[in-house]
């Protein structure tokens, strides 16, 4: 169970981040409230999931205690407390460096065992310790840069921009004018710089996940409502956010059938994305209107009566409620219904490796049933549009899944020498033939040949 959690709450601080004792952690609580001011809603909530994670393994882990290191502490101390869980947590090669400004930094290299993204932890925790000392939680500059790397980066483009200015008597054109052809400096104030951090899906080649996650639930004991959304997800491969946010108007243009409407990333609310689901999900979906979401709608409206209202009123009537009338909301999906459910089935897997494992049985149809290159292509392409991807996605997951096929190849390749050598192994193990067991025909050839 981890150290720190997420509550909602209500007035000035509308979540509460509480230990193991239910009291609350005031700079963790402080960032949970403020980053939805510098950021996205579902930005700051992924950040403050990221910075709750790794506090919780901070304030536990036996090294981190006994050492003294305080996630609150001086940037070195900091610095050395993520490089250590960098290292020994996420399987990463962190060496010491410095760049071309002559700051010291932390290269950070990825291996085949880091299991997740990185950008989003660096990113959150840069904004962690920006919005406390931007409030005064946190006295020190930013641990996640170079010390004195800012003010050296302003310093040398005023530099720059005087340079020009006496040597052409004039502001720079801007860049994009292409006039002056001046290039903008790149250097980086980070402390932890990333290297071939190219991100990979994680792939599930499991036909039967969808069955076993399924048994999780009922075993559980979810919910019609529960079980229609998970049936959303293996269905279309959404995310859950994108579940989460159906609304009635999102259904009811295909009469309650197979088809839906829904958000995407990027997307800012606008409906751009299609759903398809089964004819199956689509009778879950139906009896859970019909019956649990009736008797939770303030005015137990079911099927009948929604599909009579105009569609300009059904887009503010949310498709999955939760008892206090609301809209599902997706950390209350994952921490109060998937989390508990798939646990105790012995299941370690996320919502979202629902979505790659959706691609990669997708990939594996289009493969087996293309019969030419060109209908490859043009299955490939039905994918990009079936996903809504706003850039081809498609790459990386075929490198995704050549590299989870690497182990299967190896063992191929392995079975043939193994076999090659037994071959071999009995060959020379076999007994040079008997002289009376020679032919009177092999006896006359070798007459013939003697000199």
């Amino acid at each position: 169970m981890p150290v720190y959690r997420v509550l909602r709450a209500e007035g000035c601080y509308p979540f509460h981040v509480v230990d193991r004792d239910g009291l609350p952690h005031p700079e963790l609580t402080l960032y949970a409230c403020l980053s939805v001011r510098h950021h996205a809603s579902l930005t700051a909530r992924a950040y403050t999931r990221e910075v709750v994670s790794f506090a919780s393994w901070a304030t536990d882990h036996p090294v981190v205690i006994r050492q003294g290191w305080q996630l609150l502490g001086p940037p070195a101390q900091v610095r050395v407390v993520l490089a250590f869980f960098l290292a020994s947590e996420m399987k990463c090669i962190v060496a010491l460096g410095r760049d071309r400004g002559g700051f010291e930094t932390r290269r950070i290299e990825p291996t085949w065992q880091t299991g997740r993204r990185l950008e989003r932890l660096l990113a959150a925790l840069r904004s962690f310790y920006t919005v406390l000392h931007e409030h005064g939680h946190y006295h020190h500059g930013n641990p996640m840069d170079a010390d004195g790397a800012r003010r050296y980066i302003e310093e040398e483009r005023r530099r720059q921009l005087r340079a020009f200015v006496d040597a052409h008597g004039r502001m720079p054109m801007p860049a994009d004018s292409g006039v002056d052809g001046v290039r903008e400096m790149r250097l980086s104030a980070s402390y932890f710089r990333l290297k071939g951090n190219q991100w990979l899906p994680e792939i599930l080649d499991e036909p039967a996940l969808m069955n076993r996650v399924m048994s999780a639930g009922e075993q559980w004991g979810w919910t019609l409502r529960e079980t229609a959304l998970v049936r959303i997800l293996f269905d279309s491969g959404c995310r859950v956010h994108e579940a989460c946010q159906l609304s009635v108007a999102d259904w009811v243009q295909s009469g309650f059938m197979r088809e839906m409407l829904a958000i995407s990333k990027g997307s800012h609310g606008r409906r751009v994305k299609r759903l398809f689901i089964t004819d199956r999900t689509a009778k879950v979906l139906r009896r859970y209107v019909d019956e649990q979401r009736a008797r939770l709608d303030p005015r137990g409206y079911g099927l009948t009566e929604l599909a009579e209202l105009p569609v300009e009123a059904l887009h503010r009537i949310p498709l999955f409620l939760t008892r206090r009338g609301t809209s599902m909301n997706p950390d209350h999906f994952r921490r109060d219904y998937w989390a508990p459910a798939l646990s105790a089935a012995g299941l370690q897997v996320r919502c979202h490796q629902v979505r790659h494992w959706f691609v990669t049985q997708a990939l594996n149809d289009i493969h087996q049933r293309a019969r030419s290159a060109e209908e490859l292509q043009s299955l490939r392409g039905a994918l990009r549009e079936l996903m809504a991807w706003t850039s081809d996605m498609l790459p990386i997951y075929d490198q995704a899944i050549r590299r989870h096929n690497l182990p299967e190849l190896a063992h191929r390749i392995h079975a043939r020498i193994e076999r090659e050598h037994r071959h071999d192994r009995a060959r020379r193990s076999q007994p040079a033939p008997r002289p009376e067991s020679i032919t009177e025909s092999q006896k006359m050839l070798d007459e013939m040949l003697k000199p």
